[in-house]
Protein backbone atom coordinates (compact mmCIF):
# COMPACT_ATOMS: atom_id res chain seq x y z
CA UNK A 1 0.00 0.00 0.00
CA UNK A 2 1.21 3.63 -0.61
CA UNK A 3 1.07 4.61 3.04
CA UNK A 4 3.12 1.59 4.08
CA UNK A 5 5.66 2.31 1.34
CA UNK A 6 5.99 5.94 2.44
CA UNK A 7 6.40 4.86 6.04
CA UNK A 8 9.11 2.34 5.03
CA UNK A 9 10.99 4.92 2.94
CA UNK A 10 10.86 7.37 5.84
CA UNK A 11 12.33 4.80 8.23
CA UNK A 12 15.10 3.84 5.78
CA UNK A 13 15.89 7.49 5.08
CA UNK A 14 16.16 8.19 8.80
CA UNK A 15 18.44 5.20 9.31
CA UNK A 16 20.75 6.26 6.47
CA UNK A 17 20.93 9.81 7.76
CA UNK A 18 21.80 8.62 11.23
CA UNK A 19 24.61 6.35 10.00
CA UNK A 20 26.06 9.04 7.81
CA UNK A 21 25.94 11.61 10.58
CA UNK A 22 27.60 9.27 13.01
CA UNK A 23 30.55 8.67 10.66
CA UNK A 24 31.11 12.35 9.86
CA UNK A 25 32.67 14.80 12.35
CA UNK A 26 30.23 16.77 14.57
CA UNK A 27 31.98 20.14 14.21
CA UNK A 28 29.82 22.66 12.29
CA UNK A 29 26.99 20.17 11.58
CA UNK A 30 23.33 20.62 12.55
CA UNK A 31 21.81 18.88 15.54
CA UNK A 32 20.71 15.37 14.69
CA UNK A 33 17.85 15.60 17.21
CA UNK A 34 16.10 18.42 15.34
CA UNK A 35 12.55 18.03 14.08
CA UNK A 36 12.04 16.17 10.86
CA UNK A 37 9.50 16.86 8.14
CA UNK A 38 5.99 15.48 8.77
CA UNK A 39 4.36 12.92 6.53
CA UNK A 40 1.69 14.20 4.13
CA UNK A 41 -1.15 12.36 5.89
CA UNK A 42 -0.75 14.45 9.08
CA UNK A 43 -2.80 17.66 9.16
CA UNK A 44 -1.41 20.72 10.90
CA UNK A 45 -3.12 23.96 12.00
CA UNK A 46 -0.09 26.24 11.92
CA UNK A 47 -0.34 26.97 8.24
CA UNK A 48 -3.07 28.05 5.88
CA UNK A 49 -6.19 26.02 5.25
CA UNK A 50 -6.57 24.49 1.86
CA UNK A 51 -9.77 24.83 -0.12
CA UNK A 52 -10.42 21.10 0.20
CA UNK A 53 -10.36 21.22 4.00
CA UNK A 54 -12.39 24.42 4.40
CA UNK A 55 -15.74 22.62 4.42
CA UNK A 56 -14.68 20.43 7.37
CA UNK A 57 -14.04 23.36 9.70
CA UNK A 58 -16.91 24.76 11.89
CA UNK A 59 -18.75 27.61 10.25
CA UNK A 60 -19.24 30.98 11.90
CA UNK A 61 -22.82 31.58 13.20
CA UNK A 62 -25.14 33.76 11.19
CA UNK A 63 -26.15 37.18 12.39
CA UNK A 64 -29.21 37.49 14.64
CA UNK A 65 -32.49 38.63 13.12
CA UNK A 66 -34.91 40.48 15.43
CA UNK A 67 -38.40 39.06 15.87
CA UNK A 68 -40.62 41.18 13.64
CA UNK A 69 -43.79 39.11 13.27
CA UNK A 70 -46.97 41.11 12.83
CA UNK A 71 -48.77 39.51 15.76
CA UNK A 72 -45.98 40.18 18.25
CA UNK A 73 -46.75 43.33 20.27
CA UNK A 74 -44.09 45.99 20.38
CA UNK A 75 -41.89 46.03 23.48
CA UNK A 76 -43.19 48.17 26.30
CA UNK A 77 -41.14 50.35 28.57
CA UNK A 78 -43.65 50.36 31.41
CA UNK A 79 -42.34 50.82 34.90
CA UNK A 80 -44.40 50.75 38.10
CA UNK A 81 -45.46 54.24 39.19
CA UNK A 82 -44.64 55.89 35.85
CA UNK A 83 -47.99 55.55 34.09
CA UNK A 84 -49.08 59.17 34.58
CA UNK A 85 -45.75 60.89 34.12
CA UNK A 86 -47.00 62.70 31.00
CA UNK A 87 -49.65 64.48 33.09
CA UNK A 88 -47.36 65.56 35.88
CA UNK A 89 -45.85 69.00 36.09
CA UNK A 90 -42.59 70.09 37.55
CA UNK A 91 -44.25 72.38 40.11
CA UNK A 92 -44.63 71.00 43.64
CA UNK A 93 -48.16 69.97 44.81
CA UNK A 94 -48.83 73.01 47.00
CA UNK A 95 -52.11 74.85 47.52
CA UNK A 96 -52.39 78.12 45.66
CA UNK A 97 -54.81 79.56 48.23
CA UNK A 98 -55.95 78.83 51.79
CA UNK A 99 -58.40 76.01 52.38
CA UNK A 100 -61.21 78.39 53.34
CA UNK A 101 -61.07 80.10 49.94
CA UNK A 102 -61.26 76.75 48.15
CA UNK A 103 -64.33 75.84 50.22
CA UNK A 104 -66.05 79.07 49.21
CA UNK A 105 -65.48 78.27 45.54
CA UNK A 106 -67.25 74.88 45.79
CA UNK A 107 -69.96 75.78 48.31
CA UNK A 108 -72.55 76.88 45.72
CA UNK A 109 -71.98 73.74 43.68
CA UNK A 110 -72.45 71.51 46.69
CA UNK A 111 -75.71 73.18 47.73
CA UNK A 112 -77.09 73.03 44.17
CA UNK A 113 -77.34 69.24 44.23
CA UNK A 114 -79.67 67.01 46.29
CA UNK A 115 -78.32 66.78 49.80
CA UNK A 116 -79.03 64.06 52.36
CA UNK A 117 -81.26 65.28 55.15
CA UNK A 118 -80.71 63.45 58.41
CA UNK A 119 -83.87 62.02 59.89
CA UNK A 120 -84.36 62.93 63.51
CA UNK A 121 -85.28 59.88 65.59
CA UNK A 122 -88.39 60.19 67.74
CA UNK A 123 -87.54 59.15 71.26
CA UNK A 124 -89.14 59.38 74.66
CA UNK A 125 -88.06 58.54 78.14
CA UNK A 126 -89.98 55.73 79.88
CA UNK A 127 -89.86 54.41 83.41
CA UNK A 128 -88.87 50.95 84.65
CA UNK A 129 -92.49 49.83 85.03
CA UNK A 130 -93.13 50.39 81.32
CA UNK A 131 -90.00 48.40 80.43
CA UNK A 132 -91.04 45.54 82.72
CA UNK A 133 -94.45 45.44 81.06
CA UNK A 134 -93.45 45.69 77.40
CA UNK A 135 -89.92 44.26 77.41
CA UNK A 136 -89.73 41.67 80.19
CA UNK A 137 -86.89 39.76 78.56
CA UNK A 138 -84.49 42.64 79.25
CA UNK A 139 -84.33 41.68 82.92
CA UNK A 140 -83.63 38.01 82.22
CA UNK A 141 -80.17 36.69 82.86
CA UNK A 142 -77.99 35.02 80.27
CA UNK A 143 -78.44 31.24 79.92
CA UNK A 144 -76.53 28.57 78.02
CA UNK A 145 -79.74 27.57 76.25
CA UNK A 146 -79.95 30.95 74.54
CA UNK A 147 -76.38 30.70 73.33
CA UNK A 148 -76.99 27.18 72.06
CA UNK A 149 -80.12 28.29 70.21
CA UNK A 150 -78.21 31.15 68.63
CA UNK A 151 -75.47 28.73 67.58
CA UNK A 152 -78.14 26.41 66.18
CA UNK A 153 -79.63 29.16 64.03
CA UNK A 154 -76.20 30.16 62.81
CA UNK A 155 -75.35 26.56 61.96
CA UNK A 156 -78.58 26.23 59.95
CA UNK A 157 -77.68 29.30 57.93
CA UNK A 158 -74.09 28.21 57.21
CA UNK A 159 -74.27 24.42 56.81
CA UNK A 160 -77.97 23.71 56.29
CA UNK A 161 -77.99 21.09 59.08
CA UNK A 162 -79.60 21.61 62.47
CA UNK A 163 -77.84 18.91 64.47
CA UNK A 164 -79.21 17.38 67.66
CA UNK A 165 -79.26 19.27 70.95
CA UNK A 166 -80.39 18.25 74.42
CA UNK A 167 -80.24 20.37 77.56
CA UNK A 168 -78.29 23.15 75.87
CA UNK A 169 -75.51 20.78 74.80
CA UNK A 170 -74.75 19.29 71.43
CA UNK A 171 -75.29 15.58 71.06
CA UNK A 172 -74.59 15.80 67.33
CA UNK A 173 -73.21 19.12 66.14
CA UNK A 174 -74.20 20.50 62.71
CA UNK A 175 -70.60 20.17 61.50
CA UNK A 176 -70.49 16.52 62.53
CA UNK A 177 -73.88 15.90 60.96
CA UNK A 178 -72.69 17.49 57.72
CA UNK A 179 -69.53 15.35 57.69
CA UNK A 180 -71.58 12.21 58.34
CA UNK A 181 -74.03 12.98 55.54
CA UNK A 182 -71.21 13.69 53.10
CA UNK A 183 -69.40 10.50 54.11
CA UNK A 184 -72.56 8.42 53.68
CA UNK A 185 -73.31 10.04 50.33
CA UNK A 186 -69.78 9.43 49.07
CA UNK A 187 -69.91 5.84 50.32
CA UNK A 188 -73.25 5.24 48.61
CA UNK A 189 -72.31 6.81 45.26
CA UNK A 190 -68.58 6.11 44.96
CA UNK A 191 -67.85 2.85 46.77
CA UNK A 192 -67.76 -0.06 44.29
CA UNK A 193 -68.83 -2.65 46.87
CA UNK A 194 -72.18 -1.09 47.80
CA UNK A 195 -74.03 -2.25 44.63
CA UNK A 196 -72.39 -5.65 44.99
CA UNK A 197 -73.72 -6.03 48.54
CA UNK A 198 -77.30 -5.19 47.54
CA UNK A 199 -77.11 -7.36 44.43
CA UNK A 200 -75.97 -10.33 46.50
CA UNK A 201 -78.76 -9.65 49.01
CA UNK A 202 -81.31 -9.63 46.19
CA UNK A 203 -79.83 -12.82 44.77
CA UNK A 204 -79.90 -14.61 48.13
CA UNK A 205 -83.51 -13.77 49.01
CA UNK A 206 -84.74 -14.43 45.46
CA UNK A 207 -83.15 -17.88 45.64
CA UNK A 208 -84.70 -18.45 49.08
CA UNK A 209 -88.16 -17.44 47.80
CA UNK A 210 -87.76 -19.78 44.82
CA UNK A 211 -86.80 -22.68 47.08
CA UNK A 212 -89.72 -22.09 49.47
CA UNK A 213 -92.20 -21.81 46.57
CA UNK A 214 -90.91 -25.10 45.15
CA UNK A 215 -91.26 -26.73 48.58
CA UNK A 216 -94.86 -25.48 48.87
CA UNK A 217 -95.56 -26.98 45.47
CA UNK A 218 -94.19 -30.36 46.60
CA UNK A 219 -96.28 -30.30 49.79
CA UNK A 220 -99.44 -29.47 47.84
CA UNK A 221 -98.76 -32.36 45.45
CA UNK A 222 -98.24 -34.66 48.42
CA UNK A 223 -101.57 -33.57 49.96
CA UNK A 224 -103.42 -33.96 46.66
CA UNK A 225 -102.29 -37.59 46.36
CA UNK A 226 -104.43 -38.41 49.41
CA UNK A 227 -107.48 -40.55 48.60
CA UNK A 228 -109.68 -38.50 50.93
CA UNK A 229 -111.58 -36.05 48.67
CA UNK A 230 -111.92 -33.53 51.50
CA UNK A 231 -108.15 -33.36 51.95
CA UNK A 232 -107.35 -31.65 48.65
CA UNK A 233 -105.40 -28.38 48.37
CA UNK A 234 -105.41 -26.08 45.38
CA UNK A 235 -102.22 -24.14 44.57
CA UNK A 236 -102.35 -20.35 44.58
CA UNK A 237 -101.04 -17.76 42.15
CA UNK A 238 -98.36 -16.44 44.50
CA UNK A 239 -96.57 -19.78 44.42
CA UNK A 240 -96.47 -19.92 40.61
CA UNK A 241 -95.42 -16.29 40.34
CA UNK A 242 -92.62 -16.80 42.87
CA UNK A 243 -91.37 -19.74 40.80
CA UNK A 244 -91.43 -17.74 37.55
CA UNK A 245 -89.84 -14.59 38.96
CA UNK A 246 -87.16 -16.53 40.85
CA UNK A 247 -86.16 -18.54 37.78
CA UNK A 248 -85.62 -15.32 35.79
CA UNK A 249 -84.26 -13.11 38.59
CA UNK A 250 -81.38 -15.37 39.66
CA UNK A 251 -79.57 -15.49 36.27
CA UNK A 252 -80.39 -11.82 35.66
CA UNK A 253 -78.83 -10.69 38.95
CA UNK A 254 -75.76 -12.81 38.27
CA UNK A 255 -75.33 -11.34 34.79
CA UNK A 256 -75.88 -7.73 35.91
CA UNK A 257 -73.37 -8.16 38.74
CA UNK A 258 -70.79 -9.50 36.30
CA UNK A 259 -71.61 -6.71 33.82
CA UNK A 260 -71.10 -3.93 36.38
CA UNK A 261 -67.57 -5.04 37.24
CA UNK A 262 -66.30 -6.68 34.03
CA UNK A 263 -67.88 -4.69 31.21
CA UNK A 264 -67.01 -1.19 29.99
CA UNK A 265 -67.87 1.85 32.15
CA UNK A 266 -71.33 3.35 32.10
CA UNK A 267 -70.20 6.59 30.47
CA UNK A 268 -68.93 4.71 27.38
CA UNK A 269 -72.20 2.90 26.72
CA UNK A 270 -74.96 3.97 24.40
CA UNK A 271 -78.13 5.65 25.59
CA UNK A 272 -80.38 2.57 25.01
CA UNK A 273 -77.97 0.44 27.06
CA UNK A 274 -78.13 2.89 29.97
CA UNK A 275 -81.93 3.06 29.86
CA UNK A 276 -82.26 -0.72 29.60
CA UNK A 277 -80.02 -1.17 32.62
CA UNK A 278 -82.45 0.88 34.72
CA UNK A 279 -85.70 -0.44 33.23
CA UNK A 280 -84.83 -4.08 33.89
CA UNK A 281 -84.55 -3.41 37.62
CA UNK A 282 -87.81 -1.48 37.46
CA UNK A 283 -89.57 -4.43 35.81
CA UNK A 284 -88.47 -6.76 38.60
CA UNK A 285 -89.62 -4.23 41.21
CA UNK A 286 -93.11 -4.17 39.66
CA UNK A 287 -93.43 -7.95 39.43
CA UNK A 288 -92.03 -8.47 42.93
CA UNK A 289 -94.59 -6.03 44.34
CA UNK A 290 -97.40 -7.89 42.56
CA UNK A 291 -96.11 -11.21 43.86
CA UNK A 292 -95.96 -9.87 47.41
CA UNK A 293 -99.57 -8.68 47.15
CA UNK A 294 -100.68 -12.15 46.02
CA UNK A 295 -98.68 -13.76 48.84
CA UNK A 296 -100.42 -11.64 51.50
CA UNK A 297 -103.80 -12.40 49.93
CA UNK A 298 -103.06 -16.12 50.10
CA UNK A 299 -101.78 -15.88 53.66
CA UNK A 300 -104.97 -14.24 54.99
CA UNK A 301 -107.44 -16.23 52.90
CA UNK A 302 -109.88 -17.95 55.30
CA UNK A 303 -110.46 -20.76 52.83
CA UNK A 304 -106.84 -21.78 52.50
CA UNK A 305 -104.30 -23.66 54.60
CA UNK A 306 -103.88 -21.16 57.45
CA UNK A 307 -107.59 -21.24 58.47
CA UNK A 308 -110.20 -23.91 59.06
CA UNK A 309 -113.26 -21.95 57.93
CA UNK A 310 -115.76 -23.23 55.37
CA UNK A 311 -117.61 -19.97 54.83
CA UNK A 312 -117.01 -16.52 53.42
CA UNK A 313 -118.31 -13.19 54.70
CA UNK A 314 -119.32 -10.65 52.07
CA UNK A 315 -120.47 -7.13 52.81
CA UNK A 316 -119.81 -4.45 55.39
CA UNK A 317 -120.28 -4.54 59.16
CA UNK A 318 -123.22 -5.46 61.36
CA UNK A 319 -126.45 -6.36 59.62
CA UNK A 320 -125.02 -5.65 56.18
CA UNK A 321 -122.76 -8.71 56.35
CA UNK A 322 -123.81 -11.70 54.27
CA UNK A 323 -122.36 -15.12 55.04
CA UNK A 324 -122.06 -17.79 52.36
CA UNK A 325 -121.08 -21.38 52.82
CA UNK A 326 -118.10 -21.75 50.53
CA UNK A 327 -116.04 -24.94 50.53
CA UNK A 328 -112.45 -24.55 51.56
CA UNK A 329 -109.89 -24.61 48.76
CA UNK A 330 -107.28 -26.12 51.08
CA UNK A 331 -107.77 -27.75 54.50
CA UNK A 332 -105.96 -26.44 57.52
CA UNK A 333 -102.34 -27.52 57.09
CA UNK A 334 -99.78 -26.11 59.49
CA UNK A 335 -96.79 -27.08 57.33
CA UNK A 336 -98.07 -25.34 54.21
CA UNK A 337 -99.18 -22.31 56.26
CA UNK A 338 -95.76 -21.99 57.88
CA UNK A 339 -94.02 -22.13 54.51
CA UNK A 340 -96.44 -19.59 53.07
CA UNK A 341 -95.50 -17.19 55.87
CA UNK A 342 -91.81 -17.78 55.12
CA UNK A 343 -92.46 -17.15 51.42
CA UNK A 344 -94.21 -13.86 52.22
CA UNK A 345 -91.30 -12.73 54.41
CA UNK A 346 -88.73 -13.63 51.74
CA UNK A 347 -90.71 -11.79 49.07
CA UNK A 348 -90.97 -8.69 51.30
CA UNK A 349 -87.22 -8.57 51.95
CA UNK A 350 -86.51 -9.29 48.30
CA UNK A 351 -88.75 -6.40 47.23
CA UNK A 352 -86.94 -4.03 49.61
CA UNK A 353 -83.61 -5.20 48.19
CA UNK A 354 -84.86 -4.63 44.64
CA UNK A 355 -86.04 -1.12 45.52
CA UNK A 356 -82.73 -0.23 47.19
CA UNK A 357 -80.72 -1.59 44.27
CA UNK A 358 -82.85 0.33 41.77
CA UNK A 359 -82.52 3.57 43.76
CA UNK A 360 -78.74 3.26 44.02
CA UNK A 361 -78.46 2.52 40.29
CA UNK A 362 -80.50 5.61 39.40
CA UNK A 363 -78.51 7.85 41.74
CA UNK A 364 -75.20 6.56 40.37
CA UNK A 365 -76.29 7.08 36.77
CA UNK A 366 -77.42 10.64 37.53
CA UNK A 367 -74.17 11.31 39.42
CA UNK A 368 -72.03 10.15 36.48
CA UNK A 369 -74.05 11.85 33.75
CA UNK A 370 -74.53 15.28 35.31
CA UNK A 371 -72.62 18.06 33.48
CA UNK A 372 -70.82 19.49 36.52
Amino acid sequence: MPEMQQRGSLVSHSAVSLTSNSSEPTHGEPDTHGPQSLPPWIHTNDGGVSSGDAHTLPQAPDGTVPNSRHYKPPPTHYKPGRKWDHLRSASPPLLSAPIAEHQERWRDFMHAGPNYVEQQAQTRVVDQAWLDEHMPYLNQQWTEQEEAEAALEKAKETTGFSGLMYGGKWLISPERQERTVRLFSRLLLKNPYVPLAFRLTTLAFSAAALAIAANIRLNINHVNHDKDPSNQCSPRASMYMALCIGCVAIPYVGYVTWDEYMSKPLGLRSVPAKVLLLLCDLYFVVFSASNLSLAFDTLYDHRWACYDDTFAIIGGTGRQQITYDVPATCPNNIHICRKQKSLTAMLLISLLAWLTTFSISVMRVVEKLRPD
